[in-house]
């Protein structure tokens, strides 16, 4: 559940950290976690299921962080919408699916959310991180360091921003 300190950002991040590269997520948790910013909310999993949205605290924004194929090297932020695509099974589900589930459950617009893809290729089980990801870590976690030193008023217009101006780039 989410704390009771009026969080100002939620961040999920899954992964496997078994198997290479899927392993982005629960380290950029953990040096999230380091920061012990009481306005921010990490909430890490193997996987995304539909309990998560327990986990949603009404209007706070969400960042969801995960492992990507969708882009060759670094990061890239991308607002997210709900969507009812079917994306998702009892035990996994994607973050659209999830802000989805959100809305049909509480009748409520989900809060704004973000995904922070991070670039990964090596998924093997029992491989480390391969050199696109450590790369694509370090690049996020620089993001994601310089945008939480900032006031936590600023977090959701630095994530709108980046999304912007991603999309903008492409």
């Amino acid at each position: 559940m989410v704390s009771s300190t009026s969080p100002r950002l939620v961040v999920f991040a899954w992964g496997n950290v078994s198997r290479g590269d899927d392993g982005i997520g629960p380290l950029l948790a953990e040096k999230l976690r380091d920061l012990q910013l009481q306005e921010l909310v990490v909430v890490e999993d193997f996987q995304l299921n539909i309990e998560h949205v327990m986990d949603f605290s009404g209007i706070t924004p969400l960042l969801f962080i995960d492992a990507s194929v969708a882009i060759e090297k670094g990061i890239a932020v991308e607002r997210i919408e709900a969507s009812d695509d079917g994306n998702f099974s009892t035990h996994a589900i994607a973050p659209q699916a999830l802000l989805n589930v959100y809305r049909e459950t509480t009748g409520n617009a989900p809060p704004e959310a973000f995904l922070l893809h991070v670039a990964a290729r090596e998924f093997g089980l029992g491989e480390s991180l391969g050199q696109t990801a450590a790369a694509a870590v370090d690049d996020a976690w620089g993001f994601l360091y310089s945008l939480l030193t900032e006031a936590p008023s600023e977090w959701q217009p630095g994530l709108t921003a980046r999304a912007v101006a991603n999309r903008s780039a492409r």
